[in-house]
């Protein structure tokens, strides 16, 4: 089926989780107003999920039942190489969208140009991270990881999507750096766009979280393979990051987790404007009157750099 022509397209993958994929459909439709499609991966779901997939069935639900697992990437690459909307994003099957949040980053993108992605900033309801105003962490190389984001479909297109050699883990902060080192801005939205209910499933010493953790491992070597070189010679990064950690141990305890505004962000907005890399210090203030934050931007000389070592994409 090809894909009709809107404003934004929504690649969303699931596997056996009806319930938490009927709310993730349920609020996209509710809290999105510009004109979309959804395309939905199924990786061969027994719990009733094909049914009710054939039930939503239309136009602007599009069901790619692949039958089985083959990684996220690929199955999100199948999809995004067809798509001819205006914006791409992708999602989760336990994210809830809020606060009109893919509205608000195709407004963003729409009103400049030079930004390439937009993070859809993501509060966890369950789990360690709970307490967090927003989840996101800083790369090897300094990057602010975009969890879900949206972006131009050329602009993806181009980049030839998601980095297959990544399959499951670690494809978002590829494809974040990746966006940033092609010239373009990265940007999160101010106000939570999604609330993320992640199935964390048994911890401490059982084999499924030693298992995720070793995937982790794995991703996390894989990216500094591609991008380590770029970490070299960082001196003004260095001197940011200890500021940072000055900054984290003035703080009161728990404070990273309060939503509390001063001078423009609160305490996360400052902590990670001062330990990511390509983020101004002064990001809270400067973006103050603006619907979106956290900025990074690579200048021209580390984009140069870039091509100093050549990166297989996947």
């Amino acid at each position: 089926m090809s894909a009709p022509v809107t404003d934004i397209s929504i690649v969303l993958g699931t596997f056996n989780r009806l319930e938490s994929l009927k709310r993730t459909i349920a609020s996209i439709r509710k809290q999105t107003t510009r004109s979309f499609c959804i395309h939905i991966t199924d990786a061969g779901s027994t719990d009733g999920t094909l049914e009710y997939l054939e039930s939503v069935r239309c136009e602007h639900v599009v069901l790619h039942l692949i039958g089985k697992r083959v990684g996220q990437a690929k199955a999100y690459n199948d999809v995004f190489r067809g798509l001819s909307s205006t914006y791409v994003c992708w999602l989760s099957d336990d994210n809830e969208v809020v606060n009109g949040g893919l509205d608000e980053a195709a407004r963003i993108l729409d009103a400049k140009p030079d930004f390439g992605m937009v993070g859809l900033k993501v509060k966890d309801m369950q789990g360690p991270f709970v307490h967090a105003p927003y989840i996101g962490g800083v790369s090897p190389i300094g990057v602010l990881n975009v969890n879900q984001g949206m972006l131009r479909t050329e602009l993806l297109q181009s980049l030839g999507g998601f980095s297959e050699e990544f399959r499951d883990y670690g494809i978002d902060p590829d494809l974040t750096t990746r966006v940033l080192f092609a010239g373009y801005s990265v940007v999160y939205t101010k106000r939570v766009a999604l609330l993320h209910y992640r199935d964390w499933g048994p911890m401490g010493d059982s084999p499924e979280f030693l298992e995720k953790m070793r995937r982790q491992q794995q991703y996390l070597d894989l990216y500094r393979k591609k991008y380590g070189h770029l970490a070299n010679g960082a001196i003004a990064w260095s001197l940011k990051r200890q500021l940072g950690r000055a900054f984290r141990h003035a703080l009161p305890k728990g404070a990273l987790s309060s939503t509390r505004e001063f001078f423009g962000g609160c305490a996360r907005d400052w902590n990670n404007a001062l330990s990511a890399r390509f983020i101004s210090t002064l990001d809270p203030i400067l973006s103050r009157d603006q619907p979106y934050h956290l900025i990074q931007r690579v200048d021209k000389s580390q984009l140069a750099r870039r091509e100093e070592q050549p990166q297989s994409q996947g």
